[in-house]
């Protein structure tokens, strides 16, 4: 009876638990209800609860690659002014570009016959003289009728505007700019005395710069008032002939280093005015004797003295951004460079008396080459006997395009130059790729003076 009884309790002490354990599982939402059992005389066996186990994380996938943007398209550069007129021109129209002759002698009026001329031949410029001037109202209408009569393209209306003795429109102005070789007289000297200054005072250089600047400015601004965008300027020769007089005071200096600042500084006050400077006479003019324009000039000296002189003020207008070089028609003895391939020149090559104006060595190798000059290459006056009494038109015009010229300046005959490029195209002496290096040189400076 004693194990009966104590069965009975230990029956209906689990009967407890159970109990509790269900009400607790059937209380309000989020709430344990625990039934505490008193009274019970030995320890009451609760079952314990194990926790489900956890389940297994997701795996979390690889991501995938971000993919590359795609890449623009490398936008296809605008076509240049240059290369939009290359396609557009004919041959024929493309060495037209290459010829500026000299305004008809005397015309002071934009008569027919001058403009059908023009337009006929497609020149790419023009070059005025005092001839052709006689007010400021005149040369203004005569420039706006040359460049309404060019066909298709703006021209380059150009002038010898040096002041002093070569001046062609300082006379309609209030006064005249004076010779480049007088400003520097124009200087006071206050620090080591006359005879030193140009070569030693820097503040005398400063002020002759300045004083160059300042001429070229009033220049330029005279120019542009009458229609002209060329002038065949500064002078970058070094006069060290005191005999040679057809340069003589149109030099700046006697000193290269001091000619080449204020040939530089004059290419800057021209440009500010929008006027394309042309430096001149390459390869040197300042000491020969001779006068072009009557006679073949000569250079006697080698080539160490022209690398220390008379390359000096040319290698400081490229570097001040010189639009253009004229070449001088000067024969160099010392310095010859390789024979020509045109067999006219040959006699002219082997005796030392070859221009040049047609000499490959001067203007490619030299100029281009070793200077590195980019800009237009422009003959002087092709009119000039230095040239015409030893050479045809036909042979000046080729010789001086084959050389490396750009720009053929006041052939004798326009027309006769015209007909012989393009003769020796046909024929196959100059090539096409020749013919556009020229013309886009030509193009890429007329993309500035468009309307």
């Amino acid at each position: 009876m004693k194990n009966s009884s104590k069965n009975f309790i230990k029956k209906t002490a689990m009967l407890a638990v159970f109990l509790g354990l269900f009400l607790a599982g059937c209380g309000s939402a989020g709430y344990r209800h625990i039934t505490v059992v008193e009274h019970v005389p030995y320890e009451v066996e609760v079952p314990i609860h194990t926790p489900s186990p956890m389940p297994s994380p997701i795996p979390i996938a690889t991501p995938l690659p971000t993919p590359s943007p795609t890449p623009e398209p490398t936008p296809t550069p605008e076509p240049s002014f240059a290369d939009i007129w290359l396609e557009k021109l004919t041959v024929e129209e493309k060495i037209g570009q290459l010829i500026m002759p000299r305004l008809v002698w005397q015309t002071t009026a934009p008569c027919p016959e001058v403009t059908a001329w023009v337009a006929h031949y497609g020149f790419g410029g023009i070059i005025l003289f005092g001839d052709n001037v006689y007010s400021i109202a005149q040369v203004q209408a005569m420039s706006a009728a040359l460049q309404a009569a060019s066909p298709y393209l703006p021209l380059f209306i150009a002038i010898d505007e040096e002041g002093g003795r070569v001046s062609r429109v300082g006379r309609l102005f209030d006064w005249q700019i004076p010779a480049a070789y007088s400003i520097l007289a124009t200087i006071k000297c206050d620090c080591f005395g006359a005879d030193n200054c140009e070569h030693r005072c820097v503040n005398f250089h400063a002020q002759a710069n300045r004083e160059a600047a300042r001429l070229a400015h009033e220049t330029g601004q005279r120019l542009t008032t009458l229609g002209i965008n060329m002038n065949f300027a500064p002078v970058a020769d070094v006069w060290t002939n005191p005999a040679n007089t057809v340069i003589g005071n149109r030099a700046f200096s006697r000193d290269p280093y001091a000619a080449a600042e204020m040939v530089a500084t004059t290419i800057y006050g021209l440009q500010r005015e929008n006027i394309f400077a042309v430096a001149k006479h390459f390869p040197g003019h300042g000491d020969t004797y001779e006068d072009s324009h009557f006679n073949l000039a000569f250079y006697p000296h080698d080539r160490a003295r022209f690398d220390t002189v008379e390359a000096i003020p040319f290698i400081r207008a490229i570097e001040a951004g010189v639009d253009g070089i004229m070449v001088g028609h000067i024969s160099t003895p010392q310095l010859r460079g390789s024979a020509p391939i045109l067999c006219w020149k040959q006699d002219a090559f082997e005796n030392g008396w070859l221009p040049a104006t047609f000499s490959d060595f001067w203007l490619q190798d030299v100029l281009r080459g070793e200077m590195g000059f980019e800009g237009l290459i422009v003959t002087d006056a092709l009119d000039m006997r230095a040239l015409t009494d030893h050479f045809t038109p036909e042979q000046i015009a080729v010789g001086a395009f084959l050389a490396g010229a750009d720009i053929l300046l006041m052939p004798t005959h326009p027309d006769r130059a015209f007909y012989a490029l393009l003769d020796a195209f046909r024929e196959g002496l100059i090539t096409l790729e020749r013919l556009e290096a020229s013309v886009r040189r030509v193009l890429y400076a007329k993309a500035d003076i468009l309307p």
